[in-house]
C-alpha cells in the first residue's frame, strides 16, 4: 500500500484508490454522514473517510444500532444511510436493521470490510470466519454473502479493480432508483486499489425510467380519462409515496386537482393536515369515523405508494373496490382492475401531474363537500397522563417541519391522531415492527435533518416517543446523539415494561416485565451529557406538569439532547390499539380454527 498523509487525496496519475472512489461518490449524492463500527477487515477502508472534505464518521455503540441509525437517515434523506461494518460477526449483527430496512423500503447501503483476497483464495481459518461442519473441510470466507440475498436489491463482491467503479456505481444507482438496501463486500487489500478517477467527474443519475415510454403514455392517457370522468375523485398517499421521493408531485396533484385527501398511518404528514381538503387517516375501520365512509365512496381513488400490511390498514380492512381505485406503486400500477406490472409509478405521476387539465375535471369531484369527521374516542387512565392527554399534548408540540419518530408500542396505534402542522412528517416502523428501532433511528434521523437544516432552511425539530421497555434494547445511543451534539426532544414513556404486549396477551404475566426502577434521568449524564449544558432530564407526572413544560420556549428551543420521562399507566392502551387486537385476534381464530378443521 502507498504511504500518504491520512487526509490527503489519494488522486494521481488519473487514478484514486477504492476506498477515496467509494466515499466521493457517496458525498456527490449529498450524504454527509457515514454510520457504523470499526472492525480490523474494514479500518483500511474508513480511513478513506477522512480524506474526502466534510464527510465525518459517526461510531455507533453496536452495528444494530448503526443499522437502525442508517435506516432512520435515509427515510429523512431519501438518499442511502450508509453503513460500515467488519466481516461476520459485524455484518450479522446489523442484519436485523437491513431487514427492517428492506421491509419498509429505506435506502441503505451496507458496506462490509471482508478478509483480504490471498487469505480468502488460501482458505485460512482466522477470527471471524465460519468453519464448516467437518473440520477437515475448507471454510468458504464467502458463505456470509448469502446470507443477506434476501434483505438486498443488489450487492457487489468487489474483487477486481477492473470492475470496482463499475459495480460501486451500479449498487449506488440501483439502492437510490429502488429505495432499497444494497452491499458492497470489499476485501481488506482492495481498499488502496488504483480505480479511475475520470468517472467521478459524472454524477450518477438514478432517475427512475420505465422501459416502455409507449406504454407509459397509454397509462397515463388512461388515469387522465378515468379522473376526468368522475364525480367524487379522491387522493390517498401511502407510506411508499414519500420513500420514492414523490411526495411534492402527490401534494402538487392534490393542490391542482382540489380533491379531497387522504394519507395511510404510514404515510401520515406526506400530505399536509393543515390545508383545507385534507380528510384525515385513512386506516380502514380504524379510522376516525368519517374518514372511512368517505374515502370508499370515492368513484376515483388516487392511491400512490401502497404498503398493504396489517397495521397500516386497519387489520386488512380496507375496503377501496378495484373499480374505483388506481394504484400507483413502485412495482405497478393497476388502473380499476387492469393492471401494469413492472411499471413504476413516479414516471407515470409526474406526466400524470403536468399533463392535467384542470379544466376537464369535473365540478361536482373540484368542489367536493367535505366529510365531517369525529374526534378520536377519549379512554381514560387511573393516572393523569392518558394516551389520549399525551395525543392532544403531541398536537401541541408540533411546529412547522417537525419530524415525529415513534417506537413500536402503545403510542404508535395513537399518533394518527396527532394534528400536524406544515411539513411535519412522521417516521415509525409499523409494518416490520422492531421494538427499540427508533432510538437508533432517532440518531440517524437527527444527522440527516441537521444536514437539511443548512441546505434546505430546515428548522424542524426531531421529536421521539419512546417506551422504556423498547428503550432498555438500544439506550446506548444516548451517548452518540451527545457525543455528535444532536438535540431530539425525547418523550420516554414510562409505563412499567412491555405495554403493547400486554395489550395483546398476557397482561399480568412476567415476561412483558423488564428491568425496574431505572433511573430514566440520569441516563444522558451516564452517556456522557452534561445536565444543563449539552443535555436535560426532567419527569412529568402530572397534565400541569406537562403543559406547563411545553409552554416553555427554552424547553421548546432548546439546542440541548433533552429526555422527558413521562409517567403513565402500565394498562392504558389507545383506543385503536384496543381494537386492531380485536379485530386481528378474530380474524386470527378464524383462520386458525379452519385450519385446524382442515388438518386435525
Amino acid at each position: 500500500m502507498t504511504a500518504t498523509s491520512a487526509t490527503a487525496s489519494t488522486k494521481k496519475d488519473g487514478n484514486v484508490h477504492l476506498g477515496e472512489y467509494l466515499f466521493s461518490r457517496i458525498k456527490q449524492l449529498g450524504i454527509d454522514n457515514i454510520l457504523g463500527v470499526p472492525g480490523d477487515f474494514n479500518l483500511h477502508l474508513l480511513d478513506y473517510i477522512y480524506r474526502v472534505p466534510d464527510l465525518n464518521w459517526v461510531g455507533c455503540c453496536n452495528e444494530l444500532n448503526a443499522a437502525y441509525a442508517a435506516d432512520g437517515y435515509g427515510r429523512v434523506k431519501h438518499l442511502p444511510g450508509v453503513l460500515v461494518t467488519t466481516y461476520g460477526v459485524g455484518e450479522l449483527s446489523a442484519l436485523n436493521g437491513v431487514s427492517g430496512a428492506f421491509a419498509e423500503q429505506a435506502p441503505l447501503l451496507h458496506i462490509v470490510g471482508t478478509t483480504g483476497r490471498p487469505i480468502q483464495e488460501e482458505s485460512w481459518l482466522v477470527h471471524h470466519v465460519l468453519p464448516k461442519e467437518n473440520s477437515l473441510q475448507e471454510p468458504d470466507h464467502l458463505v456470509y454473502q448469502g446470507m443477506s440475498e434476501k434483505v438486498r436489491c443488489c450487492s457487489a463482491f468487489l474483487n477486481d479493480k477492473e470492475t470496482a467503479a463499475a459495480e460501486i456505481d451500479r449498487v449506488l444507482t440501483t439502492i437510490c432508483q429502488k429505495s432499497l438496501p444494497g452491499y458492497l463486500f470489499i476485501p481488506v487489500d482492495m481498499t488502496w486499489q488504483p480505480l479511475d478517477a475520470a468517472r467521478l467527474d459524472s454524477k450518477l443519475d438514478y432517475s427512475v425510467k420505465n422501459e416502455d415510454p409507449k406504454l407509459e403514455n397509454e397509462i397515463v392517457d388512461s388515469i387522465l380519462s378515468e379522473i376526468y370522468a368522475s364525480k367524487n375523485a379522491t387522493v390517498f398517499a401511502d407510506v411508499l409515496t414519500a420513500r420514492h421521493r414523490a411526495t411534492d408531485l402527490v401534494r402538487e396533484l392534490a393542490k391542482k386537482t382540489n380533491f379531497p385527501n387522504y394519507t395511510s398511518p404510514l404515510g401520515k404528514g406526506i400530505l399536509n393536515e393543515n390545508e383545507d381538503r385534507f380528510v384525515g387517516v385513512y386506516n380502514g375501520q380504524l379510522s376516525l369515523e368519517g374518514v372511512a365512509k368517505s374515502i370508499e365512496a370515492s368513484d376515483c381513488v388516487l392511491f400512490t405508494g401502497p404498503l398493504l400490511s396489517d397495521s397500516n390498514t386497519g387489520g386488512f380492512s380496507h375496503n377501496l373496490k378495484d373499480e374505483n381505485t388506481i394504484y400507483l406503486s413502485p412495482d405497478y400500477v393497476k388502473v380499476k382492475g387492469k393492471l401494469y406490472e413492472g411499471v413504476h409509478f413516479f414516471p407515470v405521476l409526474k406526466k400524470v401531474v403536468e399533463q392535467l387539465d384542470v379544466e376537464k375535471i369535473s365540478a361536482e369531484s373540484k368542489t367536493a363537500a367535505m366529510p365531517t369527521i369525529s374526534p378520536p374516542p377519549v379512554i381514560d387512565s387511573p393516572l393523569p397522563i392518558s394516551q389520549t392527554f399525551l395525543v392532544d399534548s403531541m398536537s401541541k408540540m408540533m411546529r412547522p417541519d417537525d419530524l415525529l419518530i415513534v417506537e413500536t408500542g402503545t403510542f404508535q396505534f395513537a399518533c394518527s391522531d396527532v394534528k400536524f402542522n406544515t411539513n411535519n412528517s412522521l417516521l415509525t416502523q409499523i409494518f416490520y415492527s422492531c421494538i427499540g428501532f427508533t432510538l437508533p433511528a432517532t440518531l440517524g434521523a437527527a444527522l440527516a435533518k441537521r444536514e437539511d437544516a443548512a441546505a434546505k432552511n430546515d428548522k424542524g425539530r426531531v421529536i421521539l416517543v419512546e417506551g422504556d421497555g423498547s428503550a432498555q434494547m438500544t439506550i446506548q445511543e444516548l451517548g452518540t446523539m451527545v457525543r455528535q451534539g444532536l438535540n431530539p426532544i425525547i418523550f420516554l414513556l414510562n409505563n412499567d415494561g412491555y405495554s403493547i404486549e400486554r395489550a395483546i396477551h398476557g397482561p399480568e404475566q412476567s415476561y412483558n416485565d423488564i428491568c425496574p426502577k431505572w433511573k430514566w434521568t440520569k441516563l444522558l449524564e451516564a452517556f456522557g451529557g452534561t445536565e444543563g449544558v449539552d443535555s436535560f432530564s426532567t419527569t412529568v407526572k402530572t397534565r400541569e406538569e406537562l403543559e406547563a413544560l411545553i409552554g416553555d420556549e427554552k424547553f421548546m428551543n432548546s439546542d440541548k439532547a433533552q429526555l422527558v420521562e413521562v409517567i403513565m399507566d402500565v394498562n392504558d392502551y389507545p383506543w385503536r390499539l384496543n381494537e386492531q387486537i380485536k379485530l386481528m385476534g378474530g380474524k386470527n381464530m378464524k383462520v386458525f380454527a379452519e385450519y385446524q378443521k382442515k388438518n386435525p
